[in-house]
């Protein structure tokens, strides 16, 4: 019988070892969340730039032509990032259901950058600009795509030549309330800290306000701000919902298909257990993407009173808050229906889950 000095050292799992912990943080995981907060930097910077110039540039009273130079500019930013974000998080050539989704997607977003092509020349006719407006849009239209695809790829590349074992583990209700507490402690802070502000800002101005303005503009920013928080608290639940499937976009597609518009698919073995793992997770994600649309849709709305308040109201203001309202009426009741079909189908299915701690299919993300 064995004693101890010849008994083999415990295996450590991958996911409570603290050292395997940090490799990943500090490779994949770190390079991915700098991935994204320097496109969405970008993409700011690129509108809030674009827009300043676009209203500098534009006649006066000429709502219709910013608007016009407003849709070419964002299809031009965030449709490349749009297709950077896809070719860095799927695996786009796997199957050919991939490849058919990524070429129709692909031709979508070329096709939306060629009407905002033609948008920013209409818009540059119509304003008497210089020629050269058209170019600067065009060219960086054309170079941002080309960034975009380049990075994407590099990253899952990366994903793919520096595995990471990947264990399966369902949502507990102690993270969920982390992330609330997240999104909550956002809010509250951003709300003081732009009060203080505002409030400071219009002291020194005098004569300037009318009552309750500092705290309209204050909470606008502190919705933003949440709904904000919402998106960068589901990222790891992104991460779970790749990771069940592989990484592999017709198998998600498939999935999804099942799970949320109870379409009557065949799934083999490994998709039915892939299907149990996307229902498992993806009502948390949704509840937090929903979450993210109605903060921001709110924050919006908050600043379209805050101009009725002032007095300033002329149609497009009057059509933007209609559109605002509209847009959460319709898509709150199609976020609850797809939410309980995945609650559903998770109860159902859930003896195809395997248990917690188990590595996770196609979790070293090769192709």
């Amino acid at each position: 019988m064995d004693g101890p000095a010849n008994q083999t050292p415990p295996h450590k799992n991958p996911v409570s070892d603290p050292k395997s912990r940090t490799v990943r943080l500090t490779k994949g995981f770190i390079l991915k969340v700098f991935a994204f907060i320097f496109s969405l930097v970008i993409a700011t910077g690129l509108m809030l730039g674009g827009t300043v110039l676009i209203f500098v540039l534009s006649p006066h009273h000429s709502t219709g032509l910013q608007l016009l130079a407003s849709f070419a500019l964002t299809v031009m930013i965030y449709g490349p990032l749009t297709l950077g974000s896809l070719t860095s998080n799927w695996n786009v050539t796997r199957t050919e259901g991939s490849q058919r989704f990524y070429k129709r997607w692909l031709r979508v977003v070329i096709g939306l950058e060629f009407l905002g092509a033609i948008a920013i020349i209409a818009y540059t006719v119509a304003a008497q600009l210089p020629a050269w407006i058209p170019v600067l849009f065009i060219a960086g239209e054309i170079a941002l795509t080309g960034i975009s695809l380049l990075i994407g790829r590099f990253l899952l590349r990366h994903d793919e030549t520096h595995p990471q074992p990947s264990r399966w583990a369902p949502i507990t209700r102690k993270e969920i309330r982390r992330k609330i507490a997240v999104v909550a402690i956002t809010f509250a802070v951003v709300f003081a800290v732009a009060l203080m502000v505002f409030s400071a800002f219009i002291d020194s101005n005098k004569g300037d306000s009318r009552p309750g303005v500092e705290a309209l503009v204050a909470l606008a920013f502190a919705l933003l701000a949440a709904g904000f928080a919402c998106v960068i608290v589901s990222l790891p639940l992104s991460r779970r919902l790749r990771d069940a499937v592989g990484r592999d976009l017709g198998t998600i597609r498939k999935v999804a298909k099942v799970v949320l518009s109870n379409k009557k698919l065949d799934l083999d073995q490994s998709e039915q257990v892939a299907a149990a793992k996307y229902a498992a997770v993806i009502p948390t994600t949704l509840s937090f993407m929903l979450g993210y649309l109605i903060l921001l849709y709110l924050g919006l709305g908050i600043q379209q009173v805050q101009h009725l308040i002032s007095g300033q109201v002329d149609a497009f203001q009057l059509g933007f808050s209609a559109f605002l309202v509209i847009a959460l009426v319709t898509i709150i009741p199609i976020y609850a229906v797809r939410i309980r079909r995945a609650r559903v189908y998770a109860r159902n299915h859930a003896d195809l889950l395997p248990p917690p701690g188990a590595a996770t299919a196609g979790s070293t993300n090769r192709a």
